[in-house]
């Protein structure tokens, strides 16, 4: 797992704002710069993960967390090569079936817990795969990627 250590639980979103708009500039004057992408997800993912934030329906969060999945979709169709990259796709992954955890019967409709399960369920199997294809290209930590697979299922 990848995290961004400055000392704190959690890193306060405040003291990298001014990395975070200067990535965003990066990335609106070129697309496919790789390295902006991955850093400007791996941002997303520390600011809305698990222990950011802790409630498991927040839109917000939701919302970057797909954003982080998109850059880190776009950086690695550009060939970006860097395990890093791939092990913060699959923290995204997890993170985002993680956000369909907190589902209770009484929010959503039959059909809206229909389409939460199956986005629950896609969010997992891609974390999966992503987990088990760096357990393939990361032979002595295996273990530990397989200790971080999605296990669960949906609530509902």
């Amino acid at each position: 797992m990848i995290y961004i250590n400055d000392g704190s639980y959690r890193p306060d979103p405040k003291k990298y704002i001014a990395l975070a708009d200067s990535l965003n500039k990066k990335l609106k004057l070129n697309d496919q710069d790789t390295t902006s992408a991955y850093y400007r997800a791996l941002l997303y993912l520390n600011f809305n993960d698990l222990k950011s934030v802790p409630f498991p329906g927040d839109k917000t969060a939701f919302t970057n967390l797909v954003v982080a999945k998109v850059l880190a979709d776009r950086a690695i169709s550009l060939k970006m090569k860097n395990i890093n990259l791939k092990i913060v796709r699959a923290q995204i992954c997890k993170e985002l079936a993680y956000r369909y955890s907190g589902d209770e019967s009484w929010k959503y409709n039959t059909k809206q817990i229909a389409d939460r399960r199956a986005q629950f369920n896609s969010y997992k199997e891609l974390a999966n795969k992503y987990y088990t294809e760096l357990a393939e290209l990361d032979k002595p930590n295996a273990y530990d990627y397989d200790k971080l697979r999605v296990n669960y299922n949906y609530p509902l």
